[in-house]
This record gives C-alpha cells, sequence and structure tokens, in this order.
C-alpha cells in the first residue's frame, strides 16, 4: 500500500561496457513466467494472453498489488528491464528499490524509469551492494515486465528521457485558491483560522465545497470540529488527474501527524478521481494520522484507500457513517472502531469484473487494528473480501455484521484466493482476522460455525479458524479497543451539533 510515487525527471542510462559471469536473465518472451526462489525470483500476479488475445502479453503483470522481487549478484552493473507490447499508449513507468524484508520507503529508491510507450528496455545502474530489489510501478498505469536482465560492468553513456519530458507537467495540478468557489474559499480560510487557533469549531451549511485540484487540505491543530449541515448536503470534494494517484498524496482532508481531538459530523467527503478512467487508482478521502478522532455521520466516496489511518496506537471511532470503496478502502492501522455503519462496495471496473476487498490492516503488534460492530455490507460488485493482510500484524474482526444484498448480490468467496477473508497476504500473514454472528437483515445467523483456512505469503503458513466465540468477541468491546477515552465520546457527539 505505501509507495512513494513521485514525478521525476530521471536520466536514464544505457549503454554497457562488458558482460561477466554474473549476469542474470528472466524472459518471459515465448512462455509465461515462473517464480524462482532458487535465483531470487519472486512477484505478485503474472499476465499471459494468447496470441491475439487483448495484447498477447507474457510477462509479470504490475499493477496496485503486482510487484517483482528478487536477489542478485554481489556486483555493480546494469539492471536491464523490457516492457511487454501494448495496444495504443502505454504510460508505462517503474520504480526499483533495495528492499529486504520491510515497506520499501522513499529513501530505499534507486531508480526510475521513465515514461515508455508500447515496448522497449531501459536501464537502471546497480552498486555491488544494491543487491535485494523490488520493482513496482510508479504512475498509475499497469505495465508488465517482458524481460529483466542484469549484466555486470560499467555504464557510461547517459540517455535522458526528453521525448516524455514536456508531458510530465500534465501531471501537475497547480490551485490557485483565489478561483475556487466561494463555498472552497470560506472552508479554507476557516480552516486556516482554526489551525492558527486550534480548538474551533467551523460550521459548514449545505453545499458543495469544491477543492479542486487542491489536496492534502489539513487538519494540524488539536481540538478542531467541522460540523456540517447535513451528511447528504454538505459535501467536500477534490478531484485530480486520475494519473496523480497515490495513498500519500492524493487526499481530500488529512489529520496532520499526532493532532488530537479532530471531530467531524454530518458531512460528506469526496474524491472524485475518476477511477474508473484507468480501471484503478488510489484516492483518499481521509487521511487520518491524528488520535481521538470522531467522525459521526460522515459519508467517504471514494474507490481505492478511502479511508487511511496511519497512526499506530492511534484511537478512531466512527458512528453510523457510510464508507464506499473497491480495493483496500479501510486501510491502515491504530485501534478503529466502527459502530453502526454502512460499507458500500462500489463496482471493481466497467465492466463489474473483479473482486472488492473492504479493509488492508497494517495494524502493530500492540494495535487493535479494525474493529466493526453492528456493521452492515451492501455491494454492486459480485464478490467481496472482508479484508487482507497489508503489513505488520494485521488484525480485523466484524461483530454481528449484516449482509444486505438489496444493492446486487455478492458472494464471499471466489473459490480460489478469497474464502469469506483473502488468502493470500500482500507482505505478510494476519496476526487475527474473525467474524461473528453474520446475519442477513432479516437477522438470521448465515456465517458458519466453523471456518478453517490457511493465510500464506511466500513460505510463511498460519491456519487459522476465523468464526470467533463469544468469550472471542467480547474481547473488542468499545472500552477495550479504545481504553478510557471511550466514555468521552458520547459527550463529544452531543456537544458538536449544527448551528446556523
Amino acid at each position: 500500500m505505501r509507495r512513494f510515487f513521485t514525478i521525476l525527471s530521471v536520466v536514464m542510462l544505457s549503454v554497457v561496457l562488458w558482460a561477466g559471469e554474473n549476469d542474470l536473465l528472466w524472459d518471459y518472451t515465448d512462455a509465461p513466467p515462473q517464480s524462482n526462489p532458487d535465483r531470487g525470483l519472486r512477484f505478485g500476479g503474472i499476465v499471459n494472453d494468447a496470441e491475439g488475445v487483448k495484447n498477447g502479453l507474457k510477462g509479470i503483470k504490475l499493477n496496485s498489488s503486482g510487484w517483482c522481487w528478487f536477489t542478485k549478484a554481489p556486483v555493480a552493473g546494469v539492471l536491464k528491464l523490457t516492457f511487454g507490447p501494448r495496444s495504443g499508449i502505454n504510460r508505462a513507468s517503474l520504480q526499483v528499490h533495495t528492499w529486504s524484508g520491510d515497506t520499501p520507503l522513499e529513501e530505499t529508491r534507486v531508480g526510475v524509469t521513465c515514461e515508455i510507450r508500447k515496448s522497449g528496455t531501459q536501464c537502471i545502474p546497480l552498486t555491488a551492494e544494491q543487491n535485494n530489489i523490488f520493482i513496482t510501478r510508479l504512475l498509475n498505469m499497469e505495465a508488465v515486465l517482458q524481460r529483466i536482465e542484469f549484466v555486470e560492468g560499467e555504464v557510461f553513456v547517459p540517455s535522458p528521457c526528453d521525448a516524455d519530458k514536456g508531458e510530465e507537467q500534465a501531471y501537475i495540478q497547480e490551485v490557485n485558491i483565489d478561483t475556487l468557489s466561494e463555498n472552497a474559499r470560506f472552508f479554507l480560510r476557516a480552516l486556516a483560522d482554526a489551525n492558527a487557533s486550534g480548538h474551533k469549531t467551523i460550521y459548514l451549511p449545505n453545499g458543495i465545497y469544491d477543492l479542486g485540484g487542491l489536496t492534502l487540505t489539513a487538519i494540524e491543530a488539536d481540538g478542531i470540529s467541522i460540523i456540517g449541515e447535513s451528511m447528504e448536503g454538505t459535501i467536500i470534494r477534490n478531484k485530480l488527474d486520475y494519473r496523480l494517484e497515490s495513498i500519500s498524496k492524493t487526499a481530500t482532508l488529512r489529520i496532520a501527524d499526532d493532532v488530537e481531538g479532530t471531530v467531524l459530523r454530518d458531512l460528506t467527503i469526496e474524491n472524485a478521481l475518476d477511477y474508473y478512467a484507468n480501471n484503478n487508482g488510489r484516492a483518499v478521502c481521509l487521511w487520518d494520522q491524528g488520535t481521538k478522532t470522531v467522525c459521526k455521520h460522515v459519508r467517504l466516496l471514494s474507490h481505492q484507500d478511502t479511508y487511511y489511518s496511519d497512526q499506530v496506537g492511534g484511537l478512531k471511532y466512527f458512528e453510523d457513517c457510510e464508507i464506499h470503496g473497491t480495493v483496500d478502502f479501510i486501510c491502515g492501522d491504530g485501534n478503529v472502531y466502527f459502530n453502526r455503519c454502512l460499507l458500500y462496495c462500489e463496482r471493481r471496473g466497467q465492466g463489474n469484473e473483479g473482486a472488492d476487498y473492504i479493509t488492508a490492516s497494517n495494524a502493530a503488534e500492540t494495535d487493535y487494528g479494525y474493529v466493526f460492530e453492528s456493521c452492515t455490507i451492501k455491494s454492486e460488485c459480485p464478490v467481496v473480501s472482508l479484508g487482507r493482510s497489508w503489513n505488520n500484524y494485521p488484525k480485523c474482526v466484524f461483530l454481528r455484521t449484516t449482509l444486505d444484498y438489496s444493492a446486487g448480490d455478492f458472494a464471499l468467496t471466489d473459490n480460489k484466493n478469497i474464502h469469506r477473508w483473502t488468502l493470500p497476504g500482500m507482505r505478510v500473514v494476519p496476526a487475527r482476522f474473525g467474524e461473528y454472528k453474520t446475519r442477513d437483515v432479516k437477522g438470521r445467523i448465515i456465517s458458519p460455525k466453523k471456518h478453517e483456512v490457511v493465510f500464506h505469503f511466500r513460505t510463511q503458513e498460519r491456519p487459522m479458524n476465523t468464526i470467533l466465540t463469544a468469550k472471542e468477541a467480547k474481547a473488542y468491546t468499545l472500552d477495550a479497543v479504545l481504553g478510557p477515552w471511550a466514555q468521552e465520546i458520547p459527550k463529544i457527539i452531543l456537544t458538536n451539533n449544527y448551528k446556523q
């Protein structure tokens, strides 16, 4: 999930002087790739289109959940990446990290390819010490790697990406605040004033507060409340170019690091990035890096990574809210309690293919993770996973959940990787995934009495019965998850009402 995508003007190096005995090669020109642990190659997802079907591609598929990882020889040389052919324009670009088992970070990135059309090879120089190589996409454009080659030797001739240099500006949206609507300017001025002094309440009458391409509008002081007139009528919205998709750069609103006591009530936050323009794209509505956050009657509208909780040990409470999305639309860490909320799974693609994933837990060992009490799931997507493991010690439980089929029929299994939960982990196996007394709209219990599965990631496996006992379910009370602060929540909600 957390990947750092930056639009860079990168100088690529393309000519090597000599080859050596440590050359490594993975070539998928004539056959689909195979994971090769003996030589260190691991990846998430392949594509193997028959000739003439789609693009006739064979190789590693790099999309929002695709990656390639391997260990190269301990020598200096050049990494040569050959893209598979695409029909039409293929604005593919990749980033290369040195990675040794933790989340790839900004400081671990050692190279970025230029954007490329259709097919071609690009090169990134690597030192002898850069041995653990992790490759994923840079922009919100699916790419296919057909050939990966490492050639020992020195690199001399620079080849700048001049052909694409001018087009990079298309991804940068500079917003002139003066051009925004009166509503948006009012909200931004009020927020700036609250940030300067803290412990202020902003009242927003019904209306659209359109921030245009503005992102990361931040709540930076403790004790700020943003109270709308109604959840349906008060809408804070932004919309940016879908090629800017990112978990860390798109948020409509951001609660800044360590900010305490934010209250959001009776409003909608919408990230209107056009998800279906490219059939995926991470676009955050609320990036919550604070603690003691309360949301009451708040609707979050987006698709991927809609709500991002990003504070280890952070306390968050949602009551009577709506959260919409497709992939990992509730993701992150902390202790987050959802009470009587609607989880609405939108269509995954234009043709309504694929599956939705409600949660992606990144919980720390000391976090409770995500707890859903008496929530409802509706879906327009035919297959829904309750969640998948992201990183650290993933934890997520659903207590007394209602499955409502009024928006469309859906299943909690695809008979392959999804069996109520997603069995393959993104980077780890879960610490605890569970559900208790899932029911239909008539109140009849429809969860199985026992559900034993095996979660796995690479060589890790964890057998788990995901059906909680009554005793296990009692460990996830509001007081247990949120501690003494839970007793303050009713008063916080009562005192934060809309005033003209």
